[in-house]
């Protein structure tokens, strides 16, 4: 031991009261009274190397002199001395020569380990930190000294005696959370000490596996290196919560963000989904089987659904058959491995558990009108392999015992198969890739005869499905603006029949567009360049519902090119009919020539007749003129009064039902039948999203539209007929006189009671999103499921609540921090927490949309569907863009927010710029931090309450949840010395639940996150990283004297 020069009269009389005490034989009480009249009053023996001395003094000889020991025992427990300095002092010992001195060494250390704090200044805790690194560093000197000796020696009682007990140390060491908590801190702020250590772990590993037989228990004394060497604390905090398949029958989070892909998400890459099932099996506690389970039940749940329209049908087919294979092989490889093949145990025991079902399995075959199992077992051994052949038919045997109507189905297969068959999309793959291919060719003559397969209603909703299932549907549609742009300008030499090609191609190309549109989403087809005449038509045009557009207001067209067009359209030879024309002109002269013509019949100019015969004219030329049409006049209805709308909604109802057959005499292109009976879907649908209602869709058996909202205005009462069966027709929530709280309250009562989302209650929750706003949206679903009162019915709403909220994950986490949460913590609220289950369920939820938001704002924005919420990744440029200045209520409300978030980022703890870290980022770590900063003064009135209860919580959910470390960051450091003197078990924080949010620490991610998540966004600087370990250590030494305070207040008094 080497100590360092005394240079203090101070240090020289301790040094001086230490021999005396040795001639004169005192006991420890008698030196604890003569050490304190020499030290300084509250002043450390640490300052002063007491316990080196005390060392050096005992240790002198051979062997230990025990009265010595004794009074640094005495020093120790009247905190004369510090843990601390003890350690430090023992590890500084180097004479191991001495296995004596050793052993009273080792026992002496022992003997702190089960009383082990600091109640110092934080510096003084973080030094118990590095003592506790230097204390291992020497047990493992002592261990690698003692069994080279036990080599050399072979037969030496006292060197096994202290290289057990140095083993037995370590493990004690390892099973104490506190000690291994205060190790990684000290990991942390001596590297280079642990660096050595580690070395030197791996040279005693060595010599105690060649010992052989000569060193007893040589595996546990291994086994306790490397479990001290590899331990993390961080991961011990597990999830909170365990998936029971026994109990819940459905995992309700999963149904909801499985209705919601289906029906608002349906072109969205597999794997981006797959992610997120990911992230909630993390949440939920799910196993892989039971993730699996639940995909597969979901998506059978969303088949036999019995409300689904024609094309939803179409979305849950294509899913369940062509996606959810290509879901579940994307998961297995993220978590088995990129080189991993072969078949999945856990996949094969859901599909097994799924075949159990027989009621729900027999609901969906008959309804489908197949063995949908063993179609959807073919596409998992034939596409992925996860599942072999012999499994594959065994599984179906069985099912085919135990079915009540596949026997039936079997025996009525002549009588023709359901349009929603999977048979029928499955083949249709192939198809999507040949069209594909043959839509690569320049060559407008060759694709003409695929383009006008596509137009007929036979095939194309089922091609679009399984284009859209299968990840193509994107590219269908960059084919078919690329050949309706080559289609649009005339050629030079053009001929006649060159013309009339080149208009048929413009015509069937902008109704197929304007189809995706409608069922898909605009962004499928708007690219963000927006180069082409049709992105920029739609873009500016399309009724999208939340989007104001005004189609006229850029267009400047003068009174010859109106007469010219009319004299256009009136034109009876075929030949000249098309010749030399720019249709992209055309399209936007047609709305400006009805716009002059509908001025003059409301002025009494020209007969409501003239008009619709014109209209006839325009379909007759081209069917996309109607639509382009349809489109001024949506918008001039919604900015006139009733009067004046009465007759362009004449106008609009009258090209959606009672445009005349076609007129021999009159010359049109092919596939008249199709391409108008196409165009007048498309016109009913934006006449519904102009009234408001969830838009609808075409069917590929049926003329009239395949889905009709469940709020229409009054004034589409005349078209009620055309509703299919489970649809009532009701009003519009735009009109309804009933508040937009009790339609949630109603429609959440329907759906709570079995934790299913249907299609309808669907639609409603998205229409009162957009209309009423995030805001209320947020806080009054939140109120609906704080209702609740036992833990099954709580849970089941935060899960509903969960996958509702994923309508605009971003948008709606924001409105839950910012407005929501305060309502609870601070707010009128409050007294609804004084359940302690319902404190447990809002910050469960509250957690979950955090980590779900935080991971969204890393991904590329969401394409949202028609009708859906519009896509509220704050700052982005999807959905449309702003092609108005008018905002809508929901836009207006959400980019407010963002604005006030905006100007406090100045304040935020990791700064704006931060490599990884976006706008959309910057915007939800500044509302988690001022919740954070709520929570800290609520917590300042030191106060146990229910708001409290929820702050605790919210931060136990937090620390345990995945991909949480860069939001732990957040926590202003007052928080936690605020909380820990208030708590006791089972609400009290564990040691690595602090360390978790003091001194956060990135942990090392799986391969499925690390090309999902990104690095740890905001990483400390090494200032703050040290402050962060001074404050833990602190709040780590607080925690373990008030566990030691309770220890000894519990122990019986003899």
């Amino acid at each position: 031991m080497v100590l360092e020069p005394v240079t203090s009269s101070k240090a020289g009389t301790i040094r001086s009261l230490l021999i005396r005490a040795w001639r004169e034989r005192w006991s420890d009480l008698q030196w604890g009274i003569h050490i304190k009249t020499v030290l300084p009053r509250a002043v450390s023996g640490d300052i002063y190397h007491l316990a080196d001395y005390i060392l050096q003094q005992a240790l002198m000889g051979p062997l230990p002199n025990s009265l010595i020991l004794s009074y640094l025992r005495h020093s120790l427990s009247s905190q004369i001395v510090s843990y601390g300095g003890v350690i430090e002092s023992i590890s500084k010992y180097d004479g191991l020569h001495k296995p004596h001195c050793v052993h009273a060494l080792l026992t002496l250390m022992q003997s702190m380990m089960k009383s082990v704090s600091c109640r110092g200044k934080p510096e003084d805790c973080l030094m118990l930190a590095t003592s506790i690194v230097g204390g291992v560093k020497w047990l493992v000197q002592v261990m690698g000294w003692t069994a080279q000796q036990l080599l050399d020696l072979g037969d030496a009682p006292e060197h096994s005696t202290n290289l057990t007990l140095a083993a037995t140390i370590m493990l004690d060491i390892f099973k104490c959370p506190f000690l291994t908590c205060m190790l990684e801190i000290g990991r942390g702020e001596e590297p280079g000490t642990w660096g050595s250590c580690m070395k030197k772990m791996v040279e005693v590993e060595t010599v105690l596996a060649g010992a052989g037989g000569i060193v007893e228990n040589k595996d546990i004394l291994i086994k306790s290196v490397c479990q001290l060497r590899d331990y993390q604390p961080l991961d011990s905090i597990g999830n909170k919560h365990k998936f029971d398949s026994r109990s819940v029958p459905l995992c309700h989070a999963m149904h909801s963000l499985v209705m919601l892909e289906v029906i608002t998400h349906t072109t969205r890459d597999a794997s981006t989904f797959a992610h997120q099932l990911l992230l909630l099996q993390q949440l939920q506690g799910l196993s892989t089987m039971e993730l699996y389970l639940e995909l597969l039940r979901s998506s059978f749940l969303g088949l036999s659904c019995p409300e689904y329209q024609p094309y939803q049908e179409l979305k849950w087919v294509g899913f369940t058959f062509i996606k959810v294979p290509t879901i579940l092989y994307t998961i297995h490889v993220m978590l088995s491995g990129e080189s991993s093949g072969g078949e999945s145990e856990d996949l094969l025991t859901a599909v097994q558990r799924l075949a159990q079902l027989t009621v729900l399995l027999d609901q969906v075959d008959s309804r489908i009108n197949c063995n949908c199992l063993e179609y959807l077992l073919n596409e998992l051994v034939n596409k992925t392999s996860l599942i072999s052949e012999r499994e594959a038919q065994a599984i179906i045997a069985v099912r085919v015992q135990e079915s009540n109507v596949l026997a039936n189905i079997q025996n009525s297969d002549a009588q023709g198969s359901h349009p929603g068959n999977p048979n029928l999309i499955l083949r249709a793959q192939p198809t999507v890739t040949s069209i594909l291919k043959t839509l690569s060719n320049k060559n407008q003559e060759s694709v003409l005869p695929v383009m006008n397969l596509l137009i007929s209603g036979k095939s194309r909703d089922l091609l679009l499905a399984a284009a859209a299932a299968s990840g193509s549907l994107h590219i269908f549609a960059q084919k078919f603006v690329k050949f309706n742009e080559l289609s649009m300008d005339p050629q030079q030499g053009e001929t006649a029949k060159m013309a009339i090609n080149r208009a048929l191609m413009f015509d069937i190309s902008f109704l197929l567009l304007c189809h995706i549109v409608q069922l898909y989403g605009i962004d499928v087809v708007v690219s963000e360049k927006c180069e082409t005449f049709v992105e920029q038509w739609m873009k500016e045009n399309m009724p999208e519902l939340g989007r104001v557009k005004a189609p006229l207001m850029s267009i400047r067209t003068d009174q010859n090119a109106v007469e010219e067009f009319i004299r256009e359209v009136n034109v009876s030879e075929l030949d000249l009919k098309y010749n030399m024309v720019r249709w992209s002109d055309v399209c936007r002269v047609a709305a400006v020539a009805l716009r002059e013509v509908v001025t003059a019949s409301q002025q009494g100019a020209l007969p409501i007749q003239h008009v619709k015969e014109l209209l006839d004219r325009l379909r007759f030329h081209l069917c996309c003129l109607p639509i382009c049409v349809a489109t001024w006049l949506c918008s001039h209805v919604q900015v006139v009064d009733a009067e004046q709308a009465a007759e362009p909604l004449s106008f609009l109802h009258y090209m959606q039902t009672s445009l005349g057959d076609l007129d021999p005499s009159l010359p049109t292109l092919d596939n008249f039948k199709d391409r108008s009976t196409l165009m007048a879907q498309i016109v009913e649908n934006m006449v519904q999203v102009m009234k408001g209602g969830v838009q609808s869709a075409s069917s590929a058996t049926s003329n009239s539209s395949a889905l009709v909202s469940d709020f229409l205005c009054a004034s589409s009462n005349n078209r009620s007929g055309n509703n299919s069966p489970g649809e009532a027709n009701c009003e519009s929530l735009l009109s309804s006189q009933e508040p937009l709280s009790h339609l949630l309250r109603e429609t959440w009562n329907q759906v709570f009671p079995t934790g299913v989302i249907s299609h309808q209650a669907l639609a409603t929750f998205r229409d009162l999103l957009r209309l009423g706003g995030s805001k209320w949206f947020v806080c009054d679903l939140i109120k609906s499921g704080m209702q609740s009162v036992f833990h099954s019915d709580l849970t089941r709403a935060m899960d509903l609540i969960y996958g509702l909220l994923h309508q605009d994950v971003v948008g709606c986490t924001l409105c839950l921090l910012v407005h929501a949460l305060p309502m609870f913590i601070s707010g009128p609220c409050s007294g609804e927490l004084i359940s302690k289950q319902r404190t447990k369920a809002l910050a469960r939820i509250t957690v979950m949309m955090i980590v779900s938001a935080w991971l969204a704002v890393q991904q590329p924005s969401v394409k949202s569907e028609p009708g859906a919420s519009i896509n509220m990744m704050i700052g982005s440029a999807g959905g449309g863009g702003n092609i108005s200045r008018k905002r809508t209520y929901h836009d207006r409300e959400l980019e407010d927010l963002e604005c006030n978030l905006q100007l406090h980022s100045v304040d935020l703890a990791i700064p704006r710029g931060t490599p990884g870290l976006t706008k959309d980022g910057t915007s939800l770590l500044v509302a988690v931090q001022s919740l954070l900063m709520l929570m800290t003064q609520v917590s300042r009135a030191g106060v146990v309450s229910p708001v409290s209860q929820l702050v605790v919580n919210i931060l136990h959910e937090l620390i345990a949840a995945p991909y949480s470390h860069t939001l732990l960051t957040l926590t202003p450091p007052a928080l936690l010395p605020n909380l820990v003197p208030l708590l006791s078990p089972p609400d009290a924080f564990t040691y690595a639940e602090l360390l978790a949010i003091t001194a956060p620490k990135a942990p090392s991610q799986p391969d499925p996150s690390r090309e999902f998540v990104s690095d740890f966004v905001g990483a400390q600087t090494p200032a703050q990283a040290a402050g962060a370990r001074r404050a833990a250590a602190k709040l780590l030494c607080v925690q373990r004297s008030l566990a030691l305070a309770n220890e000894s207040a519990l122990e019986p008094v003899l």
